[in-house]
């Protein structure tokens, strides 16, 4: 009986025993944890939620410059295309080999990426002689392509777009002086304005920029018929070469010649200026046959 009671006794302890460490398991759950800092959490909290890590900026990587087309709609004109891509007149002409800015609609237009000179190489070219030819900056040049370096090695038909560079104009040489029966370049500059229609009217020659003072040549042999002040051409010189034809120079800054005088071709007769109805140093060149006007780049060489 005695030995019956202490069992009963011993099993009554044990189980008391499990109720405490039981009891005690579930409020060292509830307790709060804390970690090596000594910061306290629940230990059923969730964890917080860590914010976004933006993702590093990519690096541009410069690769060609991209070539839009554009195909010429109905009452569109060169300048006014020219302005919805924010270049001017002479990058239009230049990249599409226009003579003037006549259209047609359905024509399709290279559009380069920024003001320049879509170039197309030719054996033996090399990045240093494109960038001396167009007067254009070699890095500009090498990043516009997605080349490597100044000496990388150009194949022959690319196409290379040359950011600011600047078609080079011939300029008559002494050589080339005497009576002649082509015509030589005026001046040297870049053309701003081709010859054709305007708002409805007809801007008759081109307009080469460049600085006030740079020589303007004859670019003919010929007489002196005018030397002189002209409504909106301002300060002018007319020089007639025979066989009807005839040549008018704007906008002038100084003549150093008279009327009646005789002229060699490529002869200076005059010097760059910003007279008359002009926004801006250049020449305003004219060739006439019969007094009609004939667009320049069709007859200079």
């Amino acid at each position: 009986m005695n030995n019956f009671l202490e069992h009963k006794a011993a099993v009554q302890r044990f189980f008391v025993v499990l109720a405490i460490i039981v009891l005690a398991s579930v409020s060292v759950l509830n307790l709060p944890h804390r970690d090596e800092a000594g910061h306290s959490f629940e230990a059923n909290q969730e964890k917080p939620e860590l914010p976004a890590v933006s993702e590093p900026p990519q690096t541009v990587v410069a690769g060609l410059a991209p070539l839009r087309k554009h195909v010429v709609q109905s009452g569109e004109t060169l300048s006014g295309i020219a302005e919805q891509y924010q270049l001017d007149i002479a990058t239009l002409l230049a990249a599409n080999d226009l003579s003037d800015d006549t259209l047609q609609i359905g024509q399709e237009l290279t559009i380069l990426p920024g003001k320049g000179v879509l170039h197309t190489v030719r054996s033996g070219d090399t990045l240093w002689e494109i960038a001396r030819a167009y007067q254009a900056d070699i890095p500009a040049i090498v990043v516009a392509n997605g080349k490597k370096d100044d000496n990388a090695v150009l194949a022959e038909g690319e196409k290379l777009f040359i950011p600011g560079g600047r078609l080079p104009l011939r300029q008559a040489s002494p050589v080339s002086r005497g009576t002649t029966s082509r015509f030589l370049w005026p001046t040297r500059g870049e053309i701003t304005s081709p010859f054709g229609y305007r708002w409805g009217r007809l801007h008759s020659g081109i307009d080469i920029a460049n600085d006030v003072g740079t020589p303007v040549r004859g670019a003919m042999a010929g007489k002196v018929t005018f030397s002189g002040w002209c409504d909106g051409y301002g300060k002018t010189v007319i020089l007639e070469h025979g066989r009807g034809y005839s040549t008018l120079y704007g906008h002038l800054s100084q003549s150093v010649v008279q009327p009646g005088q005789y002229v060699e071709a490529g002869e200076v007769i005059a010097y760059m200026g910003n007279t008359g109805w002009s926004t801006g140093p250049h020449l305003h060149f004219e060739v006439r046959l019969n007094d009609q006007p004939l667009n320049p780049l069709q007859v200079l060489p």
